[in-house]
């Protein structure tokens, strides 16, 4: 898979540019950044990637899914490849990628991470992605199924939040977060023909805030 330093040096080539400085005086591109990007492997903010998108007259896409490919820690690059975009982020907002889909159930066995898109999101945690619901158990809180729910792992976790579970290493499900005094975590539904989910004291959980809920058109 190419780097994103290998994609637009390859363009600018392509464009019948020798010199980068040329290429940049000419499309209108800070030449420092781009030098960067090109010789130190920088990865820069979405917003720049669109903007060598623009002035290069490449596909977006392209440019983007190589930079998320290369954040990605090395055991999960394999899942940006070949991704596509949604509709651009506006100005002053980023791309994060679509992860796959979440239980609103029992516990999901497989998590399918099979990311084959990103959509626009405001914050600043980096780490952002989106999960895409599955299941009824949740539809108290108008999560539905096909639901877009932006997790944000940078951010705190409170007794009453909606949180993407995880038990284990594998096996994921949404739920509304209530840890007890004893230590015991309380996964609870949103909808009462579901029962609760109880996670006794020591049980490997981990729990990332869900910080927005996309409703499907």
């Amino acid at each position: 898979m190419s780097t994103l330093a290998n994609l637009l040096r390859q363009r600018i080539e392509a464009l019948g540019y020798s010199e980068l400085k040329e290429c940049a005086r000419d499309r209108d591109i800070p030449y420092e950044l781009l030098r960067k990007v090109i010789s130190d492997g920088h990865l820069p903010k979405d917003k720049t990637l669109l903007l060598y998108a623009e002035r290069l007259e490449m596909d977006p896409e392209v440019l983007l899914g190589a930079a998320y490919r290369q954040r990605a820690p090395r055991d999960m690059r394999h899942l940006f490849a070949g991704a596509k975009t949604l509709p651009a982020a506006a100005a002053g907002s980023a791309l994060a990628p679509v992860l796959g889909k979440a239980a609103c159930g029992e516990w999901l066995e497989s998590y399918a991470a099979e990311p084959d898109a990103y959509a626009p999101v405001e914050g600043n945690d980096p780490d952002a992605f989106f999960v895409i619901a599955e299941g009824e158990s949740m539809l108290g809180g108008n999560i539905t199924p096909g639901a877009l729910l932006l997790v944000t792992p940078g951010s705190p976790t409170h007794n009453g939040n909606i949180v993407l579970a995880r038990l284990g290493t594998d096996e994921f499900t949404v739920k509304v977060l209530y840890k007890q005094a004893d230590g015991t975590t309380i996964l609870q539904p949103m909808n009462s023909a579901y029962e609760p989910l109880v996670v006794p004291p020591g049980e490997p959980l981990s729990v990332m805030r869900i910080s927005e809920i996309r409703i499907p058109v």
